[in-house]
């Protein structure tokens, strides 16, 4: 199942991709979606990020890829609500940044309220999964006091493009990952290498905090890549689509 939210007729709302069609979901997108009427066409709508970042938060994944280190886990921060933008969305590429990276990754959405769960059950609470990019200030990561700890380098507004679609009954845990610059393909990965399962995330991230239905938990990218003002980034889940963003300056 397809799940979307967008805007028709000035009013977001949730709804299942059916054909050419959106369907309502009467009872919401978490607790057993089921399609409902014909809103309308897909082409008479504009798709939104697929969650609400002023009533959810987005726990993200650090250093999911690569070695462990000797590391119980990955790393959490967390990006702040005005981050979020949804596909076609402008990435404003930061005045102050001389360094601004894509990061291709999967996101993980929570579909019911989760508190130390265990990793054998951490797929209940699971509706599906998104596209993410996780975009980041390079320099300022190292520029700044406390490096690592720097709130800059990665809460710069627009800087999470989420979307098109959240996608159910899929193995995250074996979804290829593709990135493309202006249709050239820059980063081809897969989720089978990350260091910690789907599972073992959500049972990691709510050992640290409550997950809500609606919650999104970007789950690490295999790689970093710059791009530039007048750039066209793709992310590209398999399973999932294609989330398309173009990148402008900042005024």
């Amino acid at each position: 199942m397809r799940i979307s939210r967008f805007l028709h007729q000035t009013k977001p709302q949730w709804g299942v991709i059916d054909g050419e069609d959106f369907r309502s979901l009467p009872g919401g997108p978490y607790t057993n979606p089921q399609p409902g009427r014909v809103i309308c066409k897909l082409s008479q709508a504009k798709l939104l990020a697929p969650m609400d970042p002023y009533r959810n938060k987005i726990p993200a994944m650090a250093a999911n890829y690569g070695e462990k280190a000797g590391r119980d886990g990955p790393g959490i921060f967390m990006k702040q609500a005005g981050t979020v933008i949804g596909p076609g969305d402008a990435i404003v590429y930061p005045r102050s940044c001389t360094k601004v990276l894509h990061e291709a990754e999967v996101g993980i959405v929570i579909a019911k309220k989760a508190r130390h769960v265990r990793v054998e059950e951490a797929l209940e609470y699971v509706l599906g999964y998104t596209c993410v990019n996780d975009v980041s200030a390079a320099a300022m990561k190292t520029n700044d006091v406390g490096r690592g700890m720097s709130l800059r380098w990665k809460h710069f507004d627009t800087f999470c493009p989420i979307g098109p679609y959240i996608v159910t009954d899929l193995d995250g845990d074996n979804l290829g990952i593709t990135c493309r610059v202006n249709g050239e393909t820059v980063l081809k990965g897969s989720t089978s290498d990350m260091l910690w399962s789907m599972a073992e995330l959500v049972s990691w991230t709510s050992e640290v905090m409550t997950l809500y239905p609606g919650d999104i938990i970007p789950s690490g990218c295999p790689a970093a890549l710059p791009f530039e003002i007048g750039d066209t980034v793709e992310i590209e889940i398999e399973g999932i689509g294609i989330l398309s963003n173009p990148v402008v300056g900042d005024s």
